[in-house]
């Protein structure tokens, strides 16, 4: 039986056997909006809070303060968790004029061993992609942080950016080295736009395949039984 790394997202556990198995890359891909990045949020939280394990957030789009803030509404604090040594947020956000470079990433994965970190969120992969100077580049650095994130036993959350209306998952071949995917969908109805999600893959786990709805409140982003 697979160790299972509780996600810290209410209702999600009970859809995967308990959890991420741990060392695994979970992809979380979804529309602008959908939820990710509050789930990805209680993800580290939980496991800093519950269980000790210390979490880092490397964002490629978002800077700190707002992260921080955004947050807090939510009752996630995460000035308090940094000073406590049980979190880093890494920002690496890059000026439109510059290039980001493999090394940068390398300098960042350094600071994740260092801290024994065993939660690790990257927000998100379609903005380090754009990042890169070369797209080439994205696949390689995929495939180390896959290496090195099992070696140490950290598990990761990548968020992908899905536009609306689109199918395709990033570039294509994130699908593929992904442990897991987990989709966010927003669509709409006659009475408004509705959030939902669905588990399209989880290795190892015999996992639901049915959908869920997406309830997002003060007490942060939680998944509900599907109602038609």
């Amino acid at each position: 039986m697979k160790t299972r790394v509780s996600t810290g997202v209410d209702g999600l556990d009970d859809l995967i056997e308990g959890g991420f198995p741990k060392g695994s890359l979970i992809l979380l891909a979804g529309s602008p909006g959908s939820g990710k990045t509050i789930a990805s949020a209680q993800y580290l939280y939980h496991g800093a809070t519950e269980f000790g394990e210390k979490g880092v957030y490397i964002s490629f789009g978002e800077k700190k303060h707002v992260f921080c803030e955004n947050m807090k509404r939510f009752g996630l604090d995460f000035k308090q968790l940094e000073a406590d040594g049980k979190f880093k947020f890494l920002d690496m956000v890059t000026p439109v004029d510059e290039e980001f470079s493999v090394d940068s990433l390398n300098i960042a994965m350094r600071e994740v061993q260092s801290m024994k970190t065993r939660r690790l969120v990257i927000d998100s992969f379609s903005a380090m992609v754009l990042a890169f100077n070369k797209k080439a580049d994205a696949r390689i650095i995929l495939n180390l942080l896959e290496d090195v994130m099992r070696e140490i036993g950290c598990t990761t959350l990548l968020i992908v950016e899905v536009p609306t209306g689109d199918s395709r998952l990033g570039l294509g071949f994130e699908e593929f080295v992904a442990d897991g995917i987990i989709l966010f969908q927003i669509f709409d109805t006659r009475s408004g736009i509705r959030k939902r999600a669905v588990l399209r893959k989880m290795r190892g786990t015999n996992h639901n395949q049915n959908y869920s709805d997406i309830v997002i409140s003060d007490e942060g982003l939680s998944l509900r039984p599907y109602v038609t």
